[in-house]
Order: structure tokens, then C-alpha cells, then sequence
């Protein structure tokens, strides 16, 4: 590579970095529950080789509130990162954000292979790292982001194998399916959508042999994944149940109900590919959108539609795949009855992909007007993460911290800095603080203490009755338990209040008198 161009690719990933690993644990304001579960089964895996369970290296890491099982590449990952860092709410969220980095660095290699230009690429690079949703979702603790980088590897390998029809280009490409297996679950349904796509193109260059090199490259990596779900045939019928998959299979069979089904499916497909979601609002939920912006910039409202008719003038079979992508990446959604950012995260590299081929199409007109809209389009998506930026380290961050649990961090942390090393008084923690148990551990491992993981005790509904002078106990102040411990002859002293971003008062911590 010249070394003009691995200055520039340096460059690209340092600003990347800058941007989207800077204050992780200011925005987002708090850790939500399900990251601090993948925390600690990460800090966990980090220490002793187990998970919260006590199994060695598992493949997927079952929980009593999730039987199913969480998704092991982030997990293993942020492991990975925690034997080197203490555990914190940034750390946590660092392997994430350099995830992020990669995929932009990734859409610029897949980028300039497609396009030949560096501007192009560049163009890209930036337009993916300009995303709302990729960037709020690089900045969250959660599997589904994990898929990206294997999409955008099968993407580079599938282009160098138009180029060039070599087998082995064709088995490797397959091969990064495979794996991205392991990332997210919604990945069972769309990584198999997408070997049939690679088989499609290696049929054309190769003819029927290509079905097999490409089949046998996706499923060696699985084969350790296809050993645990022997071992542990009940995953599936917990999958079936954690995502209610077979709700419509328990409905008599019948014409009408039939009909509803397909309305009901084409429904999410076109409330998917709504202007209002895509481009304007974004997802319902604060922990996905800051409902300021869309999915991707307003610019992509005119990019899409111009790529898209670029993609199908243009038939090059790499761009039919991106074309494929697109149309295809509500599929896991559809077949799962819902429009969650989790199962829609499939649709970046491909939009962003339509998008910089709309670019190519403005410019490939060589009419000056065209070329100036594009500037245009192109200069707007940077004006309009600046505004997007400001609010999601402003308002927003107030506004989500409902959504991810209110300040449980700095409950926690008062309980545990009040505790002296080498007491042994518990610590009564209310159970109507949600997933009180797992921010009571993260919390204790944050702060070097985790001889207080086991010294918690937690209580509800009832009342710790025979609580030791000196016990302390935290409980959420809008509870109706917590406001009689409050109130005088308890036997409890106030000793902190706990306030939220806004200054609304939300926890109480107490001490036994």
C-alpha cells in the first residue's frame, strides 16, 4: 500500500478514534442493564477463564433472567480488553467504540476497492462514521454492532473476488459469515441470506462448484457453535421463547389468518423503509435514537434513492449484492414480528454503500449542477452531526437516562464508598431498584471492592427486620417501602440523597441507628 494512502487510512482511524471514544461514560450518562451484564460476564471471563455460571469458556452465556444465552463476541472481546483495564463504565464500552473505528476503516478499504478513487472512499469512510445510528450504537455495550465488521470483511472479499475468480478469495469470503455467526443472533437469519448471495456470485464466475467451496468455508467456523447447541439441545426452545417466534404458530391455520400474517409482515417492510424512521425521527427507543435524527443524515433521504437507480442501471454484480443487502435487511426483524434497532443494524454498510453510489451518479453526470448537489449533500452530513453531536452530549443525555436506569451509578457508589474494609454489616439493597443485583457487583468491582459483591443483601417486599446498628441500606425514593423506612420511629437515618441529572431526587441511602 503507498504510503500516502496508509497516511491517510491513519489519519482516518485517529480522528475516528477521537470521536468515538471520547467521553464513554459521560454519553450515554449511565450503564444500562444489559451492559453491565455483559460487563460483568466479561470481567468475569477476564479473571478466571468462566462465566457468571462457573462454565469455562462457554459459547453462549446462559442467565437465569435470559436462558437463551448472550451473544459471546462482544463478551469475549471486552474479556479482552479488561485483563489490561479495570473495569468502568468507559472501559466497558471502548472495545465497542473501536469496533466503530474499524468499520469505518473497513468501509474505506471495501469503498476504494469498489469506486478506485480515494475521495470516494474517503467519502464513504466518513459518511458511515457521520451515521447517528452506527455512532450512538458504537458507544453501547451490545452485541448486535459486533456484525458489521464480519458484513463489511464479506463484503471486501466477495469484491476482490469479482475482480479476480479465485477460490479461495470465494472460501474466505464465506468464511467471515461464519463467524459473524457468533456475533448477534438475528445474524442466523441474515448471514445465510448473505451466503446465498456469495453463492449466487461464485456460481457465475465458477459454475456449480462454488456452492461447495462456499458452503464448506461457512460452516467450518460454525462447527464449534454446532457442538454446544448438541450438547445443549434446549437453546432452541429458549431462543423460541425469548423472541416469542412461535407466537404464530400456536393461531389455527386459516385463509383470513394467513392474509393478516402477510399484511402484518409487509407492514414492518414498509414501516422500515419509512422517511420518517430512516432519515427525520430514528428509533422509538432513547437508547437507539436521540429522536432528533433519523437513522442515517437527511442528506441520504436524496442519496439512497439516486444509488439505488445507479445500482440497477449500472447491473455490476458487486453492486447487486449491495442492491440485495439493502432490500434484505429488515428480513430478521420481519421474521421476528418487530422493528428493533437491534435486528435493523444490517442495513448501514448497505445504505451507506447506496448512498456514495447516488454520489457517483451526481457526479458521473458531469452537469455542474449535479456535481454541485453533490458537494452539496456531502458538506451537509458533517454540518448536521455537529448539531446531532451537540445534543447527544446535551439534552439527550438527560432526557435517555431514564431509559438506561436512572442513576444507579452514583446509588451504588455512595453504598460502597460508605463501606469500610474489613466490616462485615451487609448492605440491604431494595429489589425495587431494577437489576439491583447486577449493578450491585459491577458497581463493587468498579470501586476495587469485590469483597462486597456477597456482603449485599436484597430485600423486598418486605422489610429487613433484624438489621445490625450500622447496616446501611439503599432503596429507590418514589417506592412506598422506601418512604416508610424514611419516616420517623423506623429506626433508619437518612444519611444521602441521590439525585438525578435533572435534580429530581431518586434514591435514598440510610443508616441503622
Amino acid at each position: 500500500m503507498p504510503r500516502r494512502l496508509l497516511l491517510l487510512v491513519a489519519t482516518l482511524a485517529l480522528a475516528s478514534a477521537l470521536l468515538y471514544t471520547t467521553r464513554l461514560g459521560f454519553s450515554p450518562a449511565y450503564l444500562m442493564h444489559d451492559e453491565s451484564q455483559f460487563a460483568l460476564q466479561a470481567a468475569s471471563i477476564a479473571s478466571s477463564g468462566r462465566d457468571l455460571a462457573g462454565r469455562f469458556l462457554p459459547i453462549f452465556f446462559a442467565e437465569p433472567e435470559f436462558p437463551a444465552g448472550r451473544d459471546p463476541a462482544s463478551i469475549y472481546l471486552t474479556a479482552a480488553a479488561l485483563v489490561w483495564l479495570p473495569v468502568s463504565e468507559a472501559n466497558v464500552r471502548l472495545p465497542t467504540a473501536a469496533l466503530g473505528v474499524l468499520n469505518i476503516v473497513l468501509m474505506f478499504v471495501l469503498a476504494r476497492r469498489l469506486f478506485g478513487r480515494d475521495w470516494m472512499a474517503l467519502s464513504a469512510a466518513v459518511l458511515l462514521a457521520l451515521t447517528p445510528a452506527h455512532f450512538i450504537r458504537s458507544r453501547l455495550l451490545l452485541s448486535p454492532q459486533g456484525s458489521i465488521p464480519f458484513i463489511l470483511a464479506w463484503l471486501i472479499c466477495l469484491a476482490a473476488f469479482s475482480e479476480r475468480a479465485e477460490p479461495r478469495r470465494l472460501a474466505i469470503a464465506a468464511a467471515w459469515l461464519g463467524l459473524g455467526l457468533y456475533t448477534y443472533l438475528a445474524c442466523v437469519v441474515m448471514m445465510p441470506v448473505y451466503l446465498l448471495l456469495t453463492m449466487i456470485v461464485g456460481y457465475r464466475a465458477l459454475g456449480p462448484r462454488a456452492a461447495g467451496i462456499a458452503v464448506i468455508a461457512f460452516a467450518i467456523p460454525v462447527i464449534p457453535m454446532a457442538i454446544w447447541y448438541l450438547t445443549h439441545p434446549e437453546r432452541v426452545t429458549q431462543v423460541v421463547g425469548a423472541y416469542e417466534l412461535a407466537k404464530s404458530a400456536e393461531s389455527a391455520p386459516s385463509f383470513d389468518s394467513g392474509l393478516l400474517a402477510v399484511r402484518a409482515k409487509l407492514g414492518l417492510f414498509w414501516r422500515f423503509f419509512s422517511p420518517e424512521y430512516l432519515f427525520v425521527s430514528g428509533d422509538t427507543s432513547l437508547i437507539n435514537s436521540t429522536r432528533l435524527a433519523g437513522l442515517f443524515p437527511t442528506s441520504f433521504a436524496v442519496l439512497l434513492p439516486l444509488g439505488l437507480w445507479q445500482l440497477m442501471r449500472a447491473r455490476r454484480e458487486i453492486g447487486l449484492v449491495v442492491l440485495a443487502g439493502l432490500v434484505t435487511a429488515p428480513l430478521a426483524s420481519i421474521v421476528s414480528g418487530a422493528i428493533e434497532m437491534n435486528r435493523v443494524l444490517f442495513v448501514i454498510p448497505f445504505a451507506v454503500l447506496t448512498a456514495v453510489y447516488g454520489v457517483e451518479w451526481l457526479v458521473a453526470t458531469r452537469a455542474r449542477a449535479w456535481q454541485a448537489l453533490a458537494v452539496v449533500l456531502l458538506l451537509a452530513v458533517p454540518w448536521q452531526f455537529v448539531g446531532f453531536y451537540q445534543d447527544y452530549m446535551g439534552r439527550y443525555r438527560v432526557t435517555a437516562s431514564s431509559w438506561l436506569g436512572g442513576n444507579t451509578r452514583d446509588a451504588m457508589t455512595a453504598a460502597v464508598e460508605r463501606q469500610a474494609v474489613g466490616t462485615t454489616a451487609p448492605v440491604y439493597v431494595s429489589r425495587d431498584i431494577p437489576f439491583a443485583q447486577r449493578y450491585w457487583r459491577f458497581f463493587a468491582l468498579a470501586a476495587g471492592r469485590a469483597d462486597l459483591i456477597e456482603r449485599a443483601e436484597f430485600y423486598g417486599p418486605e422489610q429487613p427486620s433484624m438489621a445490625a446498628t450500622g447496616s446501611e441500606l439503599l432503596c429507590p425514593l418514589p417506592s412506598e417501602g422506601c418512604r416508610t423506612l424514611l419516616a420517623s420511629g423506623s429506626g433508619w437515618t437518612l444519611v444521602k440523597t441521590i439525585t438525578e441529572l435533572d435534580g429530581t431526587p431518586s434514591f435514598a441511602l440510610l443508616e441503622r441507628q
